[in-house]
């Protein structure tokens, strides 16, 4: 989904910057680590928290889990903007970062349902503003993103692994088994994001010129390039089937008979280790288009195996196994191609622009869209939940042919490295 002249991301410096290749990388890495263990740490375990805190409201979880794609829309543009205009991205990363870090270890303390999801609706319109920057200012501390950028998101992957481990297990046995209901997930998630804002400020600022003929225009200019837009009209078409996955996979396994799905689960992040190793190879190779579109054919390959083999433990790994080709080939291959495709100087922008399509529009539009097939393809019977098979059937299919039509109507041979042969 993203990627332009690799060159220009080398040349940004400032006094707080590193200016050795190695250190910078190491902070990138650290700082994508904290980013996703501080999301990760409260964010598995929040329903059951909340499930508890709040036994009699069947609402919260659902209201709280829709406050990421709303604030995503909502923020993720304007933080884009700012940057792009007068503001370091850096810094201004550092002060959501922080801000939001501080309002996730109120939120336990807000008192009361709809206290609880203003707060948190405050945190995620820090965080999801904050995620794009995120993506620009590592991007601009890279010497060749196309290759550099896929282990360093690594690192967002494997905090979000320990985050799941410390809870799951760490905590669960030296500190509290009932620890994921307790109010120590979100400061952990605090303390993380606080630690952000302070990492993030020895990282670049991407290159930014003076406004002129790459920056006037702004967001109407990004969506004038009809391969841009293209683009993200299709990342929110084909992001209104994944968010399926995120809403229902660990109760579809759980109803298949599989154990301890919360682990099971984990080979999923697993796997986002190999296929982020594999991507810079891919991206030396292939374009854009074609880490996309095999991308896409893995999630559809997915829900068909979730659809026809319910009863297969093997057809239910591979369909968890394959989340790293799912995940780094669609999303992490997208804001590659973002910042590839925008004008120098409309990076921070074009990161936001992709995050509102996909994190924001297009999961919000697929969340919405769930309980229609929850209430068709769903029942419970003697206590049991059972779901039909056209419940993964049907966004499998409608995976499949945006696959086709992508392959058909997008035109783009944009490579994600500077050092990609042909």
């Amino acid at each position: 989904m993203l990627f332009a002249t690799p060159s220009s991301l080398m040349q940004a410096s400032s006094s707080l910057s590193v200016s050795s290749a190695r250190p910078a990388r190491f902070i990138a890495g650290l700082v994508m680590f904290l980013t996703f263990f501080g999301w990760g740490v409260f964010f598995v375990p929040m329903g059951s928290y909340l499930a508890t805190i709040y036994p009699k409201d069947e609402t919260i979880i659902g209201a709280a889990y829709s406050m990421g794609p709303l604030a995503a829309m909502i923020s993720a543009l304007l933080a884009g903007w700012l940057a792009d205009r007068s503001f370091s991205p850096r810094l201004l990363l550092a002060v959501l970062s922080a801000l939001g870090g501080l309002l996730l270890v109120y939120a336990p303390h807000a008192g009361g349902p709809s206290a609880f999801q203003g707060v948190l609706f405050a945190h995620s319109l820090c965080f999801f503003a904050a995620l794009p920057l995120l993506n620009s200012v590592v991007l601009a501390s890279l010497d060749d993103p196309g290759r550099q950028f896929g282990a360093i998101r690594l690192w967002g992957t494997i905090g979000w692994i320990v985050s799941g481990v410390l809870v799951g297990t760490v905590l669960a046995k030296y500190y509290d088994p009932a620890v994921a209901t307790q109010p120590v997930i979100f400061y952990l998630g605090g303390a993380a994001l606080v630690l952000v804002a302070g990492c993030c400020l020895l990282l670049a600022d991407p290159v930014k010129k003076e406004a002129g003929p790459a920056v006037s225009g702004g967001l109407w200019k990004l969506l004038g390039d009809g391969k841009f837009l293209l683009f993200l009209v299709f990342s929110v078409l084909f992001c209104i089937p994944l968010a399926l996955y995120y809403s229902y996979a660990n109760t579809f396994l759980k109803s298949s008979g599989i154990g301890q799905t919360e682990t099971f689960m984990t080979a999923g992040q697993v796997s986002e280790v190999v296929f982020l190793a594999l991507l810079p190879l891919l991206a030396a190779r292939f374009s854009a288009k074609t880490i996309l579109l095999f991308g896409m054919a893995c999630w559809a390959l997915r829900y068909w195996l979730f659809a026809e083999f319910p009863s297969s433990g093997l057809a239910l790994f591979t369909a968890i196994a394959i989340h790293g080709a799912c995940y780094d080939f669609f999303f992490v291959t997208g804001t590659l191609y973002a910042d590839r495709k925008a004008p120098e100087g409309l990076r921070n922008t074009a990161q936001s622009v992709v995050t509102w399509a996909t994190l924001g529009l297009g999961l919000f539009i697929g969340n919405r869209i769930a309980p229609l097939l929850h209430e068709r393809f769903i029942t419970v019977v003697d206590g049991k939940t059972v779901f039909a098979k056209e419940f993964w059937l049907y966004p499998s299919a409608f995976a499949l042919v945006l696959l086709v039509v992508f392959a058909l109507v997008f035109h783009d041979d944009t490579r994600l490295s500077d050092k990609s042969n042909g």
